[in-house]
């Protein structure tokens, strides 16, 4: 850690520390609670008020039938001023992690700090977004700072990684906070404002044969056969639609400003090397731009498929399409009040001026916008660092997002 930063820098980074510390794998989703009490136990200390709110069983299990066993806690934390309830000014992070995956030099879940630098899964994604939050109103409180009118609110919510259901789209259906104004903290890095991110659907196609003998496979109908007839028509004739279709609107990367697909994420099928298969799966994920509608993609979808599927049904294949995922793409306009006051805050504490991009990837963020609420996301975090061995969070990035989250606090708020 380098020698400047003093004890605010010592508190963000060891705050981190503990977070990383806490193995909040999802999924399944492991030590949830752990992380709740965790975050209760930080923020209390604060002087907010603060409660959990444990998603129902039966949600989780709606959403994530293999989740049962693994609980699902939201924390909630308020600072009030005392006068008027309005407005509320709210920043959310997500604390459940990727898992770890291979490659890693370093113990994932035990943080090192090296060349001004937090390494640790979920350093970068996005517990660094969450302690530069709570370092953010921590330094607030111990200046004496109050909100003059309205409320700051906080949350901290599970299962961003596997859709966000039941973490910020659970805890917004519910009521458990409907703010005037939200930043997620997601890794954005410090010189960028998400104003959106792109939708996506993400489908299933099952492939039924027939299994045989490997000996006498005309006595079998080979999914795999099947399986590569659909996706090699997928390829060669969806793909280049996609081609034709394209956003105005400022993407963080050019070419996503075009739909994307990709096939065979996940696959599975067959037995044995002698054995026709009789069942195989592949999955598209197919991303959406602003301007496109989920639901007419879907059906645009499963009508190629349908149609391309046709001789296949003809000598005796079964395919069934299931949708697993389906979310727009959101986004707030770039010259949004709320976004130039972002924006002017970064300027006036950084000296820089960020840009204003829609996230190639989805994020927890849409589940304010398509409620109306003026949401950015805004956090600290290292290009390309996210879901990689040896994922790390720049220390300066964790001071600056602090930084920019006590002003930005103070403007909605009063000083």
């Amino acid at each position: 850690m380098s020698s400047s930063g003093g004890s605010e820098e010592l508190y963000v980074v060891r705050l981190l520390e503990k977070l990383i510390s806490v193995p909040t794998v999802n999924p399944p989703g492991e030590n949830y609670q752990e992380m709740a009490t965790l975050l209760r136990e930080e923020l209390e200390a604060l002087g907010l008020e603060v409660s959990i709110v444990r998603v129902p069983d039966d949600v989780v299990e709606k959403y994530y039938p293999w989740a049962q066993g693994y609980p699902r806690f939201i924390v909630v934390a308020r600072l009030y001023s005392g006068a008027e309830e309005q407005p509320v000014l709210h920043f959310n992070g997500h604390y459940d992690v990727v898992p770890p995956g291979q490659g890693w030099s370093l113990d994932p879940f035990k943080p090192v700090v090296r060349d001004g630098k937090v390494y640790g899964r979920g350093a970068s994604d996005m517990k660094g977004g969450i302690a530069a939050i709570i370092a953010a109103v921590r330094s607030l409180v111990e200046q004496g700072w109050r909100p003059r009118k309205g409320v700051l609110e906080l949350s901290f919510t599970p299962d961003e990684e596997t859709g966000g259901e039941t973490g910020v789209g659970y805890m917004l259906e519910e009521g458990i906070a409907l703010p005037d104004y939200a930043v997620v903290a997601e890794p954005s890095t410090t010189e960028r404002i998400w104003i959106g991110s792109r939708g996506n659907l993400w489908l299933n196609v099952h492939i039924y044969g027939k299994q045989a003998h490997g000996s006498t496979p005309w006595s079998g109908l080979n999914a795999f056969e099947g399986m590569v007839e659909i996706a090699y028509r997928l390829i060669h004739e969806y793909k280049p639609l996609l081609e034709e279709r394209k956003t105005d609107l400022p993407m963080d990367d050019p070419r996503a400003a075009k739909p994307t697909v990709t096939l065979g994420g996940e696959v599975q099928g067959g037995a044995k090397t002698n054995i026709v298969p009789g069942y195989y799966r592949f999955s598209i994920d197919r991303r959406i731009i602003p301007g496109e509608n989920p639901d007419e993609v879907e059906k645009e979808l499963r009508e190629f498929i349908d149609r391309v599927s046709a001789p296949l049904r003809a000598r005796g294949y079964r395919v069934e399409v299931e949708v697993t995922a389906k979310a727009p793409a959101t986004w707030i306009p770039p010259d949004h009040n709320f976004v130039e006051l972002v924006a002017s805050t970064i300027r006036d504490m950084l000296g820089i001026e960020p840009l204003r991009t829609i996230c190639v990837g989805g994020l927890d963020t849409r589940y304010f916008q398509l409620r109306g609420i003026p949401a950015v996301t805004y956090g600290p975090g290292a290009l390309d660092a996210a879901h990689k061995p040896d994922e790390y969070v720049p220390i300066e990035e964790l001071v600056r997002a602090k930084k920019v989250y006590m002003e930005l606090a103070k403007r909605v708020l009063g000083a």
